[in-house]
């Protein structure tokens, strides 16, 4: 397993990426940070696949939750033990750390007898000869040692008006006063429904911290074998796996892309893992919806459309028309997200997908005019298609949504012909969103689809394949002036 690791792609504001990677990674920029870049290798979406495919299953994915919580806790203590000054508490602590750390590698290890991935398996195995070999098995018996030690210290503690004595402890003496103490005052106790929990890693006070110093006093080999196993294990390299740091955050990034999937598929929306190539470049999609969408509509408790795509042969666009607010713009994204999610090996919403594996995803959606830009729409437009068809390679793929609106109708048609030769000419799959029915049938690369409205004129949002039916120029332009039935009956009503 391995992502490299890069910038944000460009495509992510127009596919709504950037809402899925906050939605599953949170404030968790490690995690964020593996969505950015996929693979070039079959091999390795599959395996990643296999991965998902493990931790699907409740088995696996138990004890891999609990050893990346382990893993955060740790971070967080040895960060903590960094600034801590009190070198008998530090040596206690790190003790503590060290088994906790130590017993969750352990776990880890036993817990993963149920995968079946190759990367786990393999994880499963170097784990295994870890813990039972060098450094680890005799760092964790010693730690337990001195936590035996510790435990075992007994001492008198003296209290007289506002002097605190640590004495040895006298074996002739009465013995612990807590619990008659407790008894005493039971009855003026109220136990509330769930007793408070002190916070997590409760350090010591001033007093806690000159009562453990006299302690150490009393018990000074203890303590000096406490600090030399500090000194010498600072920082846990005895009882870290070879590449840990990479090893936890891509479990943490696996686990939490499930997590967001979850409450999708409790809703009925199915997931499946996409057949990927490297050199067919046909593409199906069964039931596919727009991941960003979905999250929200499932939240909302409202219904999620889905689609079906399809370009085989020598087919390599689709040309997407139809009314406007009819699903277009979301099966465009559906159609991005599709690729970059597959490329990193990940589950998608869908009954069935198969593909091509992409270098990259190209986007072109419309921007806001900016006033400080000098350049007009049209030539902002064009800039950014330059630029996409410079960086495209023919592994590429391409997602436009109606370009070139701000020009008139023919200059519109010349340029989206000469964009379609070049795409044509690179051989990428694209989608593209567009009120120029001819471009549909332009030639045999290209395949229509058009977004439908049911018997009451009332959208569907389902996108399905057959010819333009030539009134999506029409409603473009009627739209663009104001022209449409619902803006004069809007008007003549005022």
């Amino acid at each position: 397993m391995g992502f490299s690791a890069a910038e944000r792609p460009d495509c992510f504001a127009d596919l709504n990426l950037d809402q899925v990677v906050h939605a599953v990674a949170g404030d968790d920029a490690v995690v964020a940070g593996y969505f950015h870049a996929g693979v070039r290798d079959v091999r390795d979406v599959e395996a990643r696949q296999a991965v998902f495919r493990d931790l699907d299953d409740p088995a696996v994915a138990e004890p891999v939750r609990r050893f990346t919580a382990t893993a955060a806790r740790t971070r967080r203590r040895l960060g903590m033990l960094r600034r801590m000054t009190h070198q008998p508490q530090a040596g206690w602590w790190f003790v503590d750390v060290v088994l906790d750390w130590s017993a969750a590698v352990v776990a880890l290890s036993r817990g993963l007898d149920a995968a079946g991935s190759a990367g786990l398996r393999g994880l499963r195995a170097d784990l295994a000869e870890w813990v039972g070999h060098g450094e680890f098995p005799a760092v964790r018996e010693r730690a337990a040692d001195l936590l035996r030690r510790l435990g075992e210290v007994r001492y008198d503690l003296l209290l007289k008006q506002d002097r605190v004595t640590v004495a040895e402890h006298d074996p002739t003496s009465p013995g612990d006063f807590a619990d008659r103490v407790l008894a005493t005052f039971a009855r003026f106790r109220r136990d509330p429904a769930e007793p408070p929990q002190p916070p997590p890693d409760l350090g010591l006070d001033e007093v806690e911290a000159a009562v453990l110093d006299l302690v150490a006093r009393l018990h000074p080999e203890l303590f000096a074998d406490l600090a030399a196993f500090h000194d010498r294990h600072r920082d846990l390299p005895d009882l870290l796996p070879p590449d840990l740091d990479r090893l936890d955050a891509e479990l943490r990034f696996h686990l939490a892309y499930l997590d967001h999937l979850a409450p999708l598929r409790a809703a009925g929306i199915p997931t499946c893992f996409p057949r990927v190539s490297a050199t067919d470049k046909a593409f199906l999609a069964r039931g596919a919806v727009d991941l960003a969408l979905a999250a929200q509509l499932v939240e909302r408790g409202q219904p999620v459309v889905g689609n079906d795509l399809e370009l085989s042969g020598a087919e390599r666009v689709l040309v997407v028309s139809g009314p406007n607010q009819g699903g277009k713009t979301t099966l465009s994204r559906t159609f991005g997200q599709l690729y970059h999610l597959a490329a990193l090996g990940c589950p998608v919403p869908g009954h069935e997908v198969r593909l091509s594996l992409a270098d990259r995803v190209f986007t072109h959606y419309p921007r806001a005019e900016s006033s400080d830009s000098v350049a007009s729409k049209l030539e902002e437009e064009l800039v950014r298609m330059r630029d996409i068809l410079d960086r495209a390679t023919p592994r590429s793929v391409v997602v436009l949504n109606e370009v070139f609106t701000s020009t008139t109708g023919d200059d519109a048609r010349a340029l989206s012909l000469t964009v379609l030769d070049a795409l044509t000419r690179l051989d990428v799959p694209c989608l593209w969103v567009s009120f120029l029915d001819e471009l549909s049938r332009a030639g045999p690369t290209t395949v229509s689809m058009v977004s439908t409205l049911d018997d009451h004129g009332a959208r569907t949002y389902r996108v399905v394949r057959k010819p333009a039916d030539g009134y999506a120029d029409a409603v473009a332009v009627a739209e663009k002036h104001g022209l449409t039935r619902a803006r004069i009956l809007a008007r003549v009503r005022r």
